[in-house]
């Protein structure tokens, strides 16, 4: 048997080394989603970064709503505006997550008031604590996921609030 044949041989009856089919798919990392209610308190639109080695993601949202105020003293605006920013940790099988989080939500009230000078509130920036206890899907790779839970807030102006929401969006 020349070298070149035994070679062959070898080549041939050795088994193929080869990495799991799941170490070429892609990974979520990024989470883009819609919450109602939940920690931006009437909805948010949020964008996610998950640290997957750790379990851990790092959110920032938005929201803005504004609308008209009629009373019988006079009519104007009111505005809200806030920015929930929450570090959360994740615990359980691939799929189906325990969601345990921190953080807090930047809040901008604005009570505008009507030619009569008809003032309708206070206006301004407050912080308010928050948190997440709640169930999240995170799908394997790409593609649809969703959460809900409890999501409380305490403010030094407001106290305690007891608040929940719901969260939808895509996976990447």
């Amino acid at each position: 048997m020349t070298p070149l044949a035994f070679a062959a041989d070898v080549a041939i009856a050795a088994p193929s080394v080869t990495p799991p089919a799941s170490a070429f798919e892609p990974r979520v990392v990024n989470v883009i989603d819609f919450e109602a209610l939940g920690n931006g308190l009437t909805y948010s639109v949020n964008y996610e970064r998950l640290f997957l080695a750790w379990n851990v993601g790092l959110r920032a949202g938005a929201s803005f709503l504004t609308y008209k105020v009629s009373t019988a003293q006079g009519a104007g605006n009111l505005t809200l505006a806030t920015l929930p920013l929450v570090a959360s940790y994740y615990v359980g099988p691939p799929r189906h997550k325990l969601e345990l989080g921190l953080g807090a939500t930047i809040l901008y009230t604005d009570a505008s008031s009507d030619a009569e000078g008809t003032k309708f509130g206070s206006s301004g920036f407050q912080v308010a604590a928050t948190g997440v206890i709640g169930y999240r899907y995170v799908p394997p790779r790409r593609g649809f996921t969703f959460g809900a839970g409890f999501t409380p807030l305490v403010s030094a102006r407001k106290g305690f609030l007891p608040w929940g929401g719901a969260n939808a969006g895509y996976a990447f």
